[in-house]
């Protein structure tokens, strides 16, 4: 996604958390490769991101309350102070994630990946089981 057309989302987004959903647009950044986006101390909260990948990315102090982020590729990011309070990381890729710091009070973990993660000592759900899951097509 080109910054520009990140910043217009990001900036809908905020009128949208400031109105109670009013104004503005919920953000969606589902299947965006934002690997590189300045996202540190962004405040998504509630926002959509499926199957974004965020592989290696800096979102130090990010609000993420309440995503929903299944699939995520979160695989070594940085994520110190990051709060995903109530976010829905179910099988999100979190391998060798940098989490120390994170808030994860709520948070959906189920299937997650955290393979050589560093996550918070105090988190109840930072060891989840792997769950296999297979998606069929079928075309009429």
């Amino acid at each position: 996604m080109n910054p520009s057309k990140l910043e217009t989302e990001l900036r809908a987004h905020e009128a949208w958390l400031r109105s109670n959903g009013l104004d503005g647009k919920r953000a969606d950044l589902s299947f965006i490769d934002l690997r590189d986006a300045p996202l540190n101390e962004a405040d998504l909260t509630g926002a959509i991101l499926i199957g974004a990948n965020l592989q290696g990315a800096c979102l130090n102090n990010t609000l993420l309350c309440g995503a929903f982020m299944p699939f995520t590729n979160l695989s070594g990011a940085s994520m110190n102070n990051t709060d995903f309070s109530r976010a829905r990381l179910m099988a999100a890729n979190l391998r060798n994630a940098d989490m120390r710091t994170a808030r994860l009070a709520g948070a959906d973990l189920q299937g997650a990946l955290t393979e050589g993660a560093l996550l918070p000592d105090n988190n109840a759900k930072a060891h989840p089981k792997m769950v296999v899951i297979e998606i069929f097509v079928i075309k009429r």
